[in-house]
């Protein structure tokens, strides 16, 4: 509903930045600028939705936070900075239960939370054409 109501606001030229276009209190103030009728009415009905949807967001985040409190998983997975209540419970919502995966790796992998490595050096150019480099970081350093 937030991106439809600045959706509706940006194609009529309105800038729209932040989130004061949302607020209750600034409503009637964001109708006016809208001339048409028709959308303006079409954007009234946007922030009942939005209303609507925030009484049942607040329902939702509160029943998965009660429920994430029943698994001791989620007081270890607090431990760990930038994780908070929410994603706690979604780490725990999305592995379901770590007695599936074999190895802490396999489970940190797949919850997102794993290292991810990059290397930019199996390939080269030569000649025009791309070629895989023959030679391995182990090989490289035994020369």
């Amino acid at each position: 509903m937030m991106n439809r109501l600045k959706a509706l606001y940006r194609g009529w030229a309105i800038p729209c930045a932040g989130t004061q276009v949302y607020a209750p209190h600034y409503r009637s103030e964001w109708l006016a600028k809208i001339h048409e009728q028709a959308c303006a009415g079409g954007a009234k009905l946007y922030y009942q939705q939005l209303d609507a949807l925030r009484l049942v967001r607040q329902q939702a985040r509160k029943e998965l936070l009660a429920e994430a409190r029943k698994h001791r998983a989620t007081k270890l997975l607090r431990q760990i900075p930038g994780i908070g209540p929410l994603r706690a419970a979604h780490l725990v919502a999305l592995m379901q239960t770590p007695h599936r995966f074999r190895t802490k790796r396999q489970l940190w992998t797949y919850s997102g939370l794993g290292l991810e490595t990059h290397d930019s050096a199996q390939y080269r150019v030569v000649e025009g054409q791309l070629q895989r480099s023959k030679k391995t970081r182990h090989t490289a350093r035994s020369q």
